[in-house]
């Protein structure tokens, strides 16, 4: 199955790169199997280092600043008070048994790399799991979350739905948002209708 997560790895300067990303995994979570596209900064680390942190979280803008690119720009967006809020929700610390940890994750998973397949666009990562903590309870996923994941998603696969595919998730997801959403879900909801109506 796959686990929808944020992964960090480590750039060539040694700084934090914060990624979203849908290992597969097995139901014990001892099994691990990372798919990033070899174009993109996380092959590229996984490559220099074979090392990462998977991360479980459950903030709906953290997630969706990660597959916008936001958790790794200095400048995330042009409001003050969501740029803050993305800072404060991506904030990473290096702790030397596991690597980059994102401050608010609820499980984190370092995992070594032990045999690479390049055969396709998309290289095949098989993983070790070297060792995982509980960081804080999962505060858990209502409808609105679940919606911000799913249009995090379609903003990771734009360039693969044509306009009425995404008009269309868009209205769905909406709904949902402005039913059920908090603060959190209202900023991702932005940070996503921005992108996607582009």
């Amino acid at each position: 199955m796959v686990i929808e997560g944020i992964v960090t790895t480590e750039n060539p300067d040694g700084s934090a790169h914060i990624a979203p990303i849908g290992p597969h995994v097995d139901q014990n979570l001892a099994k691990w199997v990372l798919m990033p596209f070899q174009s993109s900064t996380t092959f590229a680390n996984l490559q220099s280092r074979d090392r990462c942190v998977f991360h479980v979280v459950d903030d709906a803008l953290l997630m969706a600043a990660a597959v916008l690119g936001h958790c790794n720009s200095a400048t995330p967006h042009s409001d003050p008070a969501l740029a803050h809020a993305i800072g404060e929700v991506s904030r990473c610390r290096f702790e030397t048994s596991m690597g980059w940890i994102l401050e608010n994750s609820c499980r984190t998973f370092a995992l070594s790399v032990v045999h690479w397949d390049l055969s396709e666009i998309r290289a095949i990562a098989e993983c070790q799991l070297i060792q995982q903590k509980e960081r804080r309870p999962f505060w858990g996923w209502n409808r609105a979350a679940s919606s911000i994941l799913e249009l995090s998603i379609v903003a990771s696969r734009v360039h693969l739905m044509d306009r009425a595919q995404i008009e269309a998730e868009l209205a769905r997801h909406r709904i949902i948002v402005q039913k059920t959403a908090g603060p959190r879900e209202f900023a991702a909801w932005e940070l996503l209708n921005t992108r996607l109506s582009q």
